[in-house]
């Protein structure tokens, strides 16, 4: 192409050259919006003087890209593009109430702050709202965009757009879709690097090491919960010492996504403000590092809160109830303990609603180098933790860029969209079958499917082609990390019933000796805080073989041994395993002649018939 008009003449035509001199001509003269004209180096207001027409410089430039509202069109937004001090542009959303709101003094304000100025003499008070007023007069030439509430999946009229703070992937008809401030601490999903150069430096490395490849697959399983309806939402906590790799393993998740050091996310925070982080994340994975550095009697209502979706009920300004974020997220921890430890050393119990919303999983994959099971080569785990980690720092984000590209267009056929949701299903009882006991609980279903859910991201990773993982893989590392959460827990059965036992034997071994008074003793010494009585009997025939059994008050079994429970369930489930022995009136009360007390109902735990052997039993 010539450099100058002549030369443009002589290739193109004189048509050419018209074409591009009126395109000049048209941008110096601006484009009209009522009294003010938008051009290149600023917006100007029309005045009439004396009979002639004149052009006085009111501000930077501005300029409307489109009209915003929700889905639900609501909230009309306009969509705004400025030149700052610095001749950067930038997009700013500007709800339309701001201009009417304190007479547009709001609106005003976020326009200095964003690098905005205004001329001299002009009366920006009134004159700004009036400008902002005039883009809106003719709505019909501004093209409509969609406002986003949150991150994650938008869906409209069967069409499928992803929402990122920075990018949408896809959109909605011929509608674009925005999320306007996502605000601070918002994750950094830029690129760096190609796809092929992440498999090589990280992703390679990854296989044989069943903690690495579960950790990038919960990036690719997020996007899934949306069509599993919500329910594969959860939490996952990699426990284990401060070298045992935990934050490797959080770098590597991270690269697949974005920036570490824009994904990694501090857990020096209160439950409600969890809340702005878990909304930011919606359809992703949070990742926090140090569950430990959270503030110890709030970390269960953290892990309720993040798992549940939904955030808490406020009021506005004006007293009605402002809608409540909520989000769909997969977050993945580490600590140097587990849930039930670290709120049992800021005097909580956990709940096993707590415990199945974050599963623990042993950071010690067993090999001996702590997270790793093959070091690929590299002479010491340390090595091939600082390899990945600088490599992490270099080469992130294109992995789950290119899958939500191509999962975003399998969601926007009808057909694909079928077929895509059966396999998922089949992923999950193809891991179910394989992880989970027959005789298993309810509860461990539930796990297993979050399980199942990342084991499925993966394998999707793989088949579309980002991974570069071997088919299986991910899988494998998925059945790995569930047994370990599942040795951990200790049962295939109900977590409450458990955490009863557990809780029934603590309390005999706590208070056996000191709050229990010794019926066969002649010393009548008084017992302190006093719980109930005990007597020491012949078991079986061996003469020398003497067991205890226990005869606790109503008052203090239902306040301190069930405590957190409710009390008639406790003594069923007592009743059930053979622990609690039945009244006459098969009740679990039974009557019984206490020293000082006389006859009196009370909870007889006799002596247990089961083997020493048996960890079940409480004494």
């Amino acid at each position: 192409m010539g450099v100058d008009f002549n030369d443009v003449a002589v290739e193109r035509g004189l048509q050419a050259v018209k074409n591009q001199i009126g395109t000049l001509v048209d941008a110096s003269k601006g484009k009209p919006f009522g009294s003010y004209i938008v051009k290149p180096d600023g917006v100007y207001k029309q005045l009439e003087k004396d009979g002639v027409a004149e052009e006085i410089y009111f501000c930077t430039r501005i300029e409307p890209l489109g009209i915003a509202r929700t889905i639900n069109g609501n909230q009309f937004t306009l969509v705004l593009e400025l030149t700052d001090l610095d001749r950067k542009t930038k997009v700013w959303t500007l709800p339309q109430e701001l201009i009417y709101r304190s007479g547009g003094d709001e609106a005003r304000v976020q326009f200095v702050s964003l690098g905005g100025c205004f001329g001299p003499g002009t009366r920006e008070k009134t004159a700004f709202a009036d400008l902002m007023k005039s883009f809106c007069r003719n709505p019909r030439h501004l093209p409509r965009i969609i406002i986003a509430e949150r991150t994650g999946w938008l869906v409209k009229n069967d069409r499928y757009a992803f929402i990122q703070p920075m990018e949408t992937i896809g959109c909605i008809g011929k509608e674009t879709a925005i999320l306007p401030n996502p605000g601070d601490g918002a994750p950094d999903y830029k690129a760096s690097g190609t796809l092929d150069e992440w498999r090589q430096r990280i992703g390679r490395f990854c296989t044989g090491n069943s903690r690495l490849i579960f950790a990038v697959s919960m990036n690719l399983a997020a996007p899934l919960v949306f069509q599993t309806g919500g329910e594969g939402g959860g939490g996952f906590n990699y426990t284990g010492g401060s070298s045992s790799g935990k934050t490797t393993a959080l770098h590597v998740a991270a690269s697949a996504a974005g920036s570490p050091s824009g994904l990694l996310k501090s857990c020096d925070n209160t439950a409600n403000a969890f809340e702005s982080t878990a909304s930011q994340h919606s359809d992703a994975l949070l990742l926090l590092d140090e569950l430990g550095q959270a503030p110890p009697e709030q970390i269960g209502q953290i892990v309720y809160k993040l798992a549940g979706g939904i955030g808490r009920g406020r009021a506005d300004q004006s007293g009605n109830a402002r809608e409540r974020r909520q989000w769909r997220i997969l977050f993945l921890t580490s600590g140097e303990t587990d849930l039930a430890t670290m709120m049992a050393g800021a005097g909580r119990r956990s709940f096993t609603g707590q415990e199945l919303r974050l599963a623990d999983i042993e950071a010690d994959a067993g090999a001996g180098a702590g997270i790793f099971e093959n070091c690929h080569g590299f002479d010491k785990p340390a090595d091939l933790a600082d390899h990945l980690r600088d490599n992490s720092r270099q080469f992130h984000g294109v992995v789950l860029q290119q899958y939500l590209q191509k999962l975003v267009a399998e969601m926007n056929d009808s057909t694909q969209r079928a077929e895509r949701l059966q396999w998922i299903v089949q992923q999950e009882q193809e891991f179910i079958s394989q992880a989970v006991p027959a005789a298993a609980s309810g509860q461990v279903h539930r796990v297993a499917k979050r399980f199942a859910l990342v084991a499925a991201g993966g394998e999707l990773g793989t088949l579309y082609g980002v991974t570069g993982w071997p088919q299986g893989e991910a899988m494998a590392a998925a059945l790995k990390c569930f047994g370990s959460w599942l040795s951990r827990r200790g049962t295939a059965g109900h977590g409450e019933v458990e955490q009863l036992l557990r809780q029934v034997s603590e309390f005999f071994e706590r208070h056996g000796e000191s709050r229990f008074t010794d019926m066969s003793s002649k010393i009548k010494a008084p017992t302190l805080n006093r719980v109930g009585f005990r007597r020491s009997i012949e078991y079986g025939l061996d003469t020398d073989n003497r067991r205890t059994e226990y005869f606790v008050l109503p008052a203090v079994f239902k306040t301190e041994l069930c405590q957190g429970f409710d009390p008639r369930w406790c003594a069923q489930v007592l009743v059930d395993k053979g622990l609690l022995a039945l009244g006459n009136d098969k009740k679990p009360q039974s009557v019984h002649r206490l020293p000082g007390i006389g006859s009196a109902r009370c909870y007889h735990f006799p002596p247990s018939a089961e083997s020493e052997e048996n960890i079940d039993v409480p004494f």
